[in-house]
Order: C-alpha cells, then sequence, then structure tokens
C-alpha cells in the first residue's frame, strides 16, 4: 500500500519510509508526537546526531528570535509576522498561533520535551555574543593522512567550532591553544575579513595577549618587537598594506596584493622565514537582494557610528515615526491591517499578508548574524573590510556604484527582462525568468598566513544571508577537495595553500563544477557579446539597405514617390552609440578583472619564489659528509660495530629523506602548475577582451561609415540646393528677358501717349502704323544690343563689348579734359598742388629748426655740468697736491712718509706713489701738479662731448 505524506509533511518530495535524507524534517513536521521517540531510536546515530544539530539550531533561533531587540530588522520583522498572524486567526476564526506565542512566551521547554534529539537550552549570554554564532573551520592532516581534532563535533573536513572558542583562552576549548603533534599540519578559517578576528587568533597561536592598536600602526622601523604576535602583525606585514585611511568609504577598504615572508627577528635578515603572509583578490558573486542588503546594514552602522546615543535616542523618540527602523531596513512594504468584513477574499488576503511576513522574516533571519557582525565590527579599530563589488574594488573612491552595479554584463544575464505575455495559458519566458535570480560580481580578499610552516590561518568572506550549506561557497568547495585529496597529497603547509589559493583563484574558471546558483562568468560574457556583434552585424545590414534605398530615392528625386526617411535612418547614430556603450562597459569589467587576475599573478610569483627558496634545498642532494663528520657520527652511535653498517645508511632516514624530497618536489610542480593554470585564465580573460574590441572597432567603424554617408548626403544636398538656385536663376532670367523686350516699348508707348505738341502737333495725330514703326524699330535695336552685352559670351562678343567701353572712355575722358582745359580749372588745379607743396616745405624747416634748437639747448646744458663737475675736480686735486708737496718738504730726511695718514692718491699725482724715494719726482711735483690740472680739463671737456646717456655724473645737487 502506497504512503500518502500527511498534510502536515514539510518535505518537497514524497519520501515514504526513505527519510535518510530528512530525518529532521520527517521527525519535527511529519510525525505526532507519540511515534517520534520510536522513530529516534531506530535511527543509526549519525542520523541521531543530524537531528540533535537541527533541532539545536531551531532551539537556538527561537530563543534569539524571542530575545531580539525590535529595533533590529529581525525584531522588527518577527513582530509583522506576529501581526499578520493575528489579523490571520481573526480572520479565520483559529487560535492555534495564539496557543503558541504562549507556549513561546513560556519557554521552549515544552517543545523542548516532546521533541527527541533536541541538545539543553545555553545560556543568553552565549547567544548574545555574534562571536558565539558565528562558526570558524578547523581542519588537520596528519603525515599527509586526514585527521579528526578530538573534542570538535563532526568528522574530517567538517568539524567546526565558533570563533569565541577559537579566539578564548581555555586551552581546552581552543585547539590553537593546544600543541600540534608531530607530523600534523592545521588549518583554521576565518569567515569574514575581520581584522580584530586576526590580531587575536595570532597572539592566541603564540600564547600571548593581542597587541595593542597603536603599537601595531606606530612602531619603529629599529625597535625589536616586544612579542612574536607583534612581530607577525607589525606594519610592515599587517596595517601597512591597507590602501584605506580614515575619510575614505567604506567600500574601499582593502589590503594591497602581497606576499611575504615574514622574519623571526624583525632587525636581522633571515633567507628562508618560516613565516609568511598573502593578501590577495579574488572574484566571486552575490545576489542583488544580497548586496542591497549589505549596503543597507552599512549605511546605518555608518551612521549609528557617527551618532552619538544620546543623539539616537532623541532621534528615536522625536524625529523618527516609529515605523522608521521597520522602513529603512526591511522591503518596502507595509504590513496592511485585516479588513472587518469576513468572507473568503478577507481570509485570502490575510493569508497573503501571512505568508510575506514570513518571507520577511526568513530573510531578516538569514541576515541576521551578518547584520549585528557588521554592526558590531564594521567601525572598530581595526576595523571588518566588507564585501566589495567590482566596480567598487576599482572606483573605491565613488561615494555609491548603484548605478554602475546595476549594469553589470552578469546582472543584465541573470535578470529577468520585461516582456508581453502572449495568450491565456502558461506563459514560457515567464516559467523561465521565475527562477531567476539577479546577481552581481563581487571582489572579495584572501587572508593567509603561514606561521612555523605548519599551520595555515586564512580569512575570507562568505555569502551573506547563507544560514543554509552553500555549495558555491569557496570553503564549501575547498573542504570537499579536501575530502576526496589523494592520500599524501597534503604533506605540508605549503600544499595545503597551494590548494587554497588556487581554489580562490578559480571560482568562475572551473568547467567541473555545475552549479545552477553560481553565475557562469564566461559563458555570460560569450553571450553579451556575441550578442552585440550580432546587433552589430544586423546595424551593418540595416545601414546597407538603407545606402541602397538612400541613392535608389536620389535618383528617383523628381518622382512623386521621393521620401527623405531612409536618410534621416542614416543620419540617426544613436542605436549604434548604445551598442557602443554596452561593448564600452563589458571591456571596462574585463579590464577590471583582467587587473585583478594579473594582481593574483605577482602575489602567485611571490608565493611560488618563497616556496622555492624552502623546499629547493630540500630537493638537491646532500653532499657526502667530511672524514670527521662521519667519525664523530660513529662515535656517538651506541652498540655499532667495526662489521656493522654505517650510520649514513640507516634505512629510515634514507626512507625519511627520500619521502622529502618526493613531497617537496610534487609540492614545487604543484606550485608551478598554479602558475600555469592561472595564466590560462588569464589568457581566456584577454580572449574575451579581444572580441569585445574587436565588436567595437566594428561599431566604430560602422559610425565611421555613417558618418561618410552622412557628408555624402551632404554633398547631394549641396548639388540639389545648386540645381535649385539655377531653377531660380533661369526664373530670373526670363524675367529679365521680358523686362529687357518690354521695357523700350513701354518707353515708346508712354512717349506717344504724352499730349504733346511737338508729337502730335497743332491739332493733328500721329498715325498708329507710325508709331509702331518708330517703337519697334528703336526698340529692336535696344533690345538686340542690350542682350549682345547681357548674355552673349562669345570672343567676337567680349571684343565688340570691350570696344564699346573703351569708345565710350575716350568720349568721356577727352570731354572732361576738354571743359577743363577751356574753363582754366586744370591750370588753377596745378597752381593749387605747387602752392600746397610749398607749403609743405616751408613747414617742415620750422619745425626742424625748432627741434634743433631745443636740441642744441640741451647738449650746451650738457656740457656746462660736465665741464663745471671737472672744474671741482680739478680744484679738489690741486688743494690735495699742494698738501702733499708740504708734506714732502717737511719729511725730505725722513724714511719715505708712505704710511702718513691722510694722503690722498691720484692717478694724475706723483704723490700718489707711496715710499717713492727718488729726487727727481720730488722736485718734479709742482710741475705734475699743473699738468694734472690740464689733463683733468681736457679730459672734462672730452666727456662734455659725450651724449648725456653715456655720462654717469656725480649724485647730488650742483650749483654753477
Amino acid at each position: 500500500m502506497a504512503h500518502h505524506s500527511p498534510s502536515t509533511c514539510l518535505s518537497d518530495r514524497a519520501h515514504e519510509n526513505r527519510v535518510s535524507d530528512r530525518p529532521a524534517v520527517h521527525i519535527n513536521r511529519c510525525l505526532p508526537a507519540a511515534k517520534q521517540r520510536r522513530f529516534y531510536d531506530s535511527l543509526p546515530p549519525e542520523s541521531q546526531q543530524r537531528i540533535t544539530r537541527v533541532n539545536g539550531k531551531i532551539l537556538e533561533l527561537r530563543q534569539r528570535l524571542d530575545s531580539t531587540p525590535n529595533g533590529s530588522t529581525a525584531g522588527a520583522r518577527l513582530k509583522d509576522f506576529k501581526r499578520a498572524m493575528g489579523q490571520w486567526s481573526a480572520a479565520t476564526g483559529r487560535h492555534a498561533y495564539a496557543s503558541d506565542t504562549t507556549r513561546a512566551k513560556s519557554g521552549s521547554g515544552s517543545w523542548r520535551s516532546r521533541t527527541p534529539g533536541t541538545p539543553q537550552l545555553r545560556g543568553t549570554d552565549d547567544l548574545d555574543s555574534v562571536d558565539r554564532r558565528v562558526k570558524a573551520s578547523a581542519i588537520y592532516f596528519k603525515d599527509g593522512q586526514p585527521y579528526d581534532i578530538p573534542g570538535l563535533p563532526k568528522s574530517f573536513p567538517h568539524q567546526k567550532l565558533s570563533v569565541a572558542d577559537l579566539l578564548s583562552e581555555n586551552e581546552a576549548a581552543n585547539p590553537i591553544l593546544q600543541p600540534a603533534e608531530d607530523g600534523v599540519t592545521r588549518y583554521f578559517h576565518l569567515p569574514a575579513n575581520n581584522m580584530v578576528w586576526v590580531e587575536e587568533i595570532i597572539a592566541r597561536y603564540y600564547h600571548e595577549k593581542r597587541p595593542q592598536s597603536d603599537g601595531l600602526r606606530h612602531k619603529s622601523a629599529t625597535r625589536r618587537p616586544e612579542s612574536r604576535a607583534e612581530n607577525v602583525l607589525q606594519p610592515g606585514y599587517w596595517k601597512g598594506q591597507q590602501n584605506f585611511d580614515g575619510d575614505s568609504e567604506v567600500h574601499a577598504r582593502h589590503m594591497r596584493p602581497f606576499c611575504s615572508g615574514i622574519p623571526v627577528d624583525a632587525v636581522a635578515s633571515e633567507p628562508n622565514p618560516r613565516n609568511l603572509v598573502l593578501f590577495m583578490p579574488y572574484l566571486h558573486w552575490e545576489t542583488d537582494r544580497g548586496r542591497e542588503k549589505s549596503a543597507e546594514i552599512a549605511k546605518n552602522a555608518s551612521t549609528q557610528h557617527l551618532l552619538s546615543v544620546s543623539e539616537v535616542v532623541d532621534q528615536a523618540k522625536h524625529q523618527f515615526p516609529r515605523t522608521e527602523t521597520r522602513e529603512t531596513m526591511a522591503p518596502g512594504w507595509e504590513l496592511q491591517p485585516a479588513p472587518s468584513v469576513g468572507g473568503n477574499l478577507d481570509r485570502k488576503k490575510a493569508l497573503g499578508q501571512v505568508l510575506r511576513a514570513a518571507a520577511a522574516l526568513l530573510e531578516a533571519m538569514d541576515l541576521h548574524t551578518e547584520e549585528e557582525l557588521m554592526m558590531k565590527y564594521l567601525h572598530a579599530d581595526p576595523p571588518l573590510h566588507p564585501r566589495r563589488t567590482l566596480d567598487q574594488a576599482y572606483y573605491g573612491a565613488l561615494r555609491s556604484t548603484h548605478a554602475r552595479d546595476k549594469d553589470q554584463v552578469v546582472y543584465r544575464g541573470t535578470t529577468p527582462q520585461p516582456h508581453e505575455c502572449i495568450g491565456m495559458g502558461a506563459c514560457p519566458q515567464c516559467n523561465e525568468d521565475i527562477r531567476k535570480t539577479p546577481r552581481i560580481i563581487m571582489v572579495d580578499q584572501l587572508w593567509m598566513w603561514i606561521l612555523d610552516e605548519k599551520t595555515v590561518i586564512t580569512s575570507f568572506p562568505r555569502h551573506w544571508g547563507r544560514n543554509r550549506a552553500d555549495p558555491t561557497a569557496i570553503h564549501k568547495s575547498l573542504r570537499m577537495r579536501l575530502q576526496y585529496a589523494r592520500p599524501g597529497e597534503i604533506s605540508s603547509a605549503y600544499d595545503l595553500a597551494l590548494v587554497i589559493v588556487d581554489e580562490a583563484s578559480r571560482v568562475f574558471f572551473d568547467r567541473t563544477k555545475t552549479n545552477q546558483k553560481q553565475p557562469n562568468l564566461v559563458e555570460l560574457f560569450n553571450s553579451a557579446i556575441r550578442d552585440l556583434t550580432y546587433k552589430q552585424t544586423a546595424a551593418f545590414n540595416q545601414f546597407l539597405i538603407y545606402t541602397h534605398l538612400a541613392s535608389r530615392d536620389y535618383k528617383r528625386q523628381h518622382s512623386a514617390s521621393f521620401d527623405n526617411s531612409n536618410q534621416n535612418h542614416l543620419l540617426n547614430i544613436n542605436p549604434e552609440g548604445e551598442l557602443l556603450k554596452e561593448v564600452k562597459d563589458i571591456m571596462d569589467e574585463l579590464h577590471i578583472m583582467m587587473r585583478i587576475q594579473e594582481q593574483q599573478q605577482t602575489v602567485m610569483e611571490s608565493f611560488v619564489k618563497h616556496i622555492r627558496r624552502a623546499l629547493t634545498p630540500l630537493v638537491r642532494p646532500s653532499k657526502l659528509p667530511t672524514t670527521s663528520q662521519a667519525s664523530a657520527a660513529w662515535d656517538l652511535t651506541l652498540g655499532a660495530s667495526l662489521e656493522g653498517a654505517s650510520p649514513y645508511a640507516d634505512e629510515s632516514t634514507l626512507l625519511h629523506e627520500g619521502q622529502q624530497r618526493q613531497n617537496a618536489q610534487r609540492t614545487l610542480l604543484r606550485a608551478e602548475n598554479l602558475l600555469l593554470d592561472h595564466s590560462e585564465r588569464i589568457s581566456e580573460l584577454q580572449t574575451l577582451l579581444k572580441n569585445a574590441q574587436t565588436t567595437s572597432a566594428a561599431l566604430k567603424d560602422l559610425l565611421t561609415l555613417k558618418q561618410q554617408q552622412a557628408g555624402v548626403i551632404e554633398a547631394r544636398e549641396a548639388v540639389k540646393q545648386a540645381q535649385l538656385t539655377l531653377k531660380q536663376g533661369q526664373s530670373i532670367m526670363i524675367f529679365t528677358i521680358v523686362t529687357i523686350i518690354f521695357l523700350p516699348l513701354s518707353f515708346f508707348a508712354s512717349v506717344f501717349g504724352m499730349n504733346a505738341v511737338e508729337i502730335n502737333g497743332a491739332g493733328s495725330q500721329i498715325p498708329l502704323a507710325t508709331e509702331f514703326r518708330l517703337m519697334f524699330a528703336v526698340s529692336a535695336g535696344i533690345i538686340l544690343v542690350s542682350f549682345l552685352f547681357a548674355f552673349s559670351r562669345t570672343v567676337r562678343t567680349n571684343s565688340a563689348v570691350a570696344l564699346a567701353r573703351s569708345a565710350v572712355a575716350f568720349v568721356w575722358n577727352t570731354g572732361v579734359t576738354w571743359v577743363l582745359v577751356k574753363t582754366g580749372l586744370y591750370v588753377l588745379g596745378r597752381e593749387m598742388a605747387v602752392r600746397a607743396k610749398l607749403l609743405r616745405d616751408r613747414e617742415g624747416k620750422i619745425t626742424g629748426a625748432m627741434k634743433a634748437e631745443v636740441l642744441r639747448r640741451e647738449k650746451n646744458l650738457e656740457r656746462m655740468r660736465a665741464a663745471g663737475h671737472v672744474r671741482e675736480l680739478a680744484a679738489r686735486r690741486r688743494g690735495n697736491g699742494r698738501a702733499s708737496v708740504d708734506n714732502g718738504v717737511g719729511n725730505r730726511d725722513g724714511a719715505g712718509g708712505a704710511g702718513s695718514p691722510g694722503r690722498v692718491f691720484s692717478p694724475f699725482s706723483t704723490a700718489s706713489i707711496p715710499g717713492s724715494p727718488s729726487p727727481f719726482l720730488a722736485a718734479q711735483r709742482k710741475g705734475t701738479a699743473v699738468e694734472s690740472s690740464e689733463v683733468d680739463v681736457e679730459l672734462g671737456e672730452r666727456v662734455s662731448r659725450k651724449p648725456s646717456s653715456q655720462m654717469h655724473l656725480a649724485p647730488g645737487r650742483q650749483d654753477y
């Protein structure tokens, strides 16, 4: 007999008695309370442990929701759900929810007592700490084989413990404080880029206290670290690699791509450091809803960080309404009150509100842990690094990248497009779109430390709101890969680190993983580029078609079917501009991903270089020992005899060294393969970029062709305008011809129409025939001459025109000259011209003389000034000469007098020669002084002849 699932079964398929896949769902929602104990006892221990874990999570979640404040998102959603349930109960007349609420308020003891496999209730203090709810992973390898950690639930590689336990100082609960056994490689993972957690876990590893933030930030380059943890976390390897400051946006926080060994001694150099640090960005993904919620929570956390507690309380009381928190942190819908009128429609509306409130509560429950984590650590010291979108990783200075995130290729490829349903039946497009979830590309950070070549510590984020198992998570993929690793594949911490780096860098490039949730990055970009290429080809074909139509219409422009719509299509570049914008966006995203891949390659090369330095000595065979070393080792070997084997031939030692050599060779080979695989990923992105560039070049060529076609159209329009101008000229020509013909006739008709005696006589009239003969004869001559001058272009006509012009000019010039000569105007004009020339010459002479007189006076004045200055100088020198002669006569018998005070030396006086003993010079001093004055006068005359611009007179006023 077939088993029918009860109406309360929550399983998505009929499982009958096969409940091994979901025993927790079956025992909680399928079986009555009387059968739960018997079913639980019949299960194997693994299923019982699974039920215990699930029930423990349910109990913990219920207790946490009951104690959640209403100010949080989860608390507000829980309150809305209770209101919706109350309205639904009132609309349907059921009161089952009230009893459930009462039991919830009284505690979860009744539920725990009736459901087997439920653990004991823990204290609320443990649940209040977000570090207690976030789980860290611990994976051990011993001698290359998986190893279960004693004291932790589950088995390899799914053993986890809370972050609070991993950071605690309780050695019994914290495995990182326990000494590592020989041959054991340990791996600990923190599920967030939380700098506080990193500092704490490294301090716990060394059994030390966490270093102070000021000591890590401000450290002298020559000061030795006070502890080993401080040595690992010194600024050059930790906070100095931060690429942000206090004024940067929250999404700009990240560590620079970096990989380096950390020497044990910060001052002395170490060739092969045993500690290593690595910071590497990598590509991942997130749902658009999760990104929006994370940005919203980050904004709220920043707001609370900026405002003080008193300001928050004051705003909550006086400025914001009661629903502000719910409106700010919840979806954009309000819980409507249930209608008072009963009926099936009212019950359906109440049920719809219950379902919406339940969905909002489920989302809030998923995000509750991440919300508390961000609220606590986003602005801590040191802070938490949130996840970044692709554009945030490149444009970190932008305050918001919401519009750019909505324009990602992956977002457009995973978002349902608006369409119109056809027909009354099921729409295939709607069925396909309902399965789509908008997703975007994220840039996360891998932080990794290798300590003492035995322990690996990593820190990278996970998806938002993933309280359930996520097969696309990096750590989940890493655990699955380690679970199915070959024996001996993980023989050292470097092997484990290579696997971690490879798993983080191959998220979107692993073809072996087929998961519907993870977007296929390469295929989405290929599809977008193919779509743009197809549109570009269609646009090119359309361009050729419209070009042909425009040419045809141009040829048929005289027909009535001529239309300019084809030319309008050719002149419109908006479609090609939109396509070019899309391909530019694709190229921009590919450039950003290429930049991230290049940063990964740089980090990997540094990491592989460090592995080579560490493992190359193990790969090379050691040299044979010397004789003294061999004898010493022989003496130390107990029980050795002369016939015994040499201590260097110990089999266990040789096997151990050989195994180490093989393991090192395999590790180096994996390191080289890591670089090769990453080069292939870069080549794949380069291929996408080349395809996008080809499409972009084709679109640019199409725009160039359109521009050239626009030039052709402009030329055609110019020709058309010239033709229209020609037509207008022809029309004007017709009117001109008519005017030339009828103007003389009209003139003569007007003349003969005058009532004048000279024309009509005293009383007689001219016959009409006579008038016609005169009119047409004279008019014909005038018309003929006019046509010859106006429209004829022959050489004869041009010659005749030139002859006529010359004749007219001859007559005119001759007549005017004759009149001027006969009237005497010609002679009068010449006399006036001569007088005008004389007046101009006289004017020039008078003005020139006046200017010369002024210049002569100025020159004489300068000469007088120069002469007076020279005379004054000569008088001063003569007085100085007489004084020197008197002094010479008085000291004739002395020893020279060169050093006498007050002596003034002159270049024109012999007294300027100090200590001259010559009697000839002494006798000629008087004559020399006279000659000096003459020379000075002559010099003054020469100076006075110089222009004023070349003279340098002494400053001060001179009196003459």
